[in-house]
Order: C-alpha cells, then structure tokens, then sequence
C-alpha cells in the first residue's frame, strides 16, 4: 500500500474529499515525525511504540575484500507491536 491508496481509504470512510484527505493523512503524520524526533519515542495505543535507538560506531568484517569496516554511529527508528495487534494481523 502506498500514500495514494490510504488517502483514497481515508477520503472514501470518512467523505472527505481529496483535498481534506491528503491534509488529514499529512498533518496526522507530520504530528507523528514531531514526536518521534522531540520525544524520540511514541506510543500508539493498541498498535504498538516507535522508539529511536542509537547505535554505536562499531567494526564489521567485509568477507569479500577480507576487510574490516567502520560504520558510523546512526540512529534507527524501531517499531515494537503490542501483542494484540499482531494477533489482529494474523486473523
């Protein structure tokens, strides 16, 4: 599913029109982006918690060149599902 598609089902069950689809599907997830990158954790209820983990430099052995490799530290967004959600999905 991409972008287009949920913002066609959010127009189609809530009658909205185009428009106020895209800017409810835009502003929901610019509220989330702001969350996550000031709070740097999120919880949705029922769904699950999206949470930035940072990881540390660290060294990792390239089998083709029989080298090591230094990767950078980064952060990584992290989605954890509650329980009940997945077992939503498996149904």
């Amino acid at each position: 599913m991409n972008k287009d598609t949920l913002i066609n089902r959010i127009r189609i069950k809530s009658n909205f029109d185009r428009k106020t689809a895209e800017w409810v599907f835009n502003a929901s997830f610019e509220e989330i982006k702001k969350s996550i990158l000031k709070k740097k954790i999120l919880l949705i209820d029922e769904i699950g918690t999206f949470e930035v983990e940072h990881r540390e430099m660290k060294t990792v052995l390239d089998y083709g060149k029989k080298a090591e490799i230094l990767l950078p530290p980064k952060d990584r967004l992290v989605f954890r599902p509650y329980g009940e959600f997945l077992k939503m999905l498996k149904d």
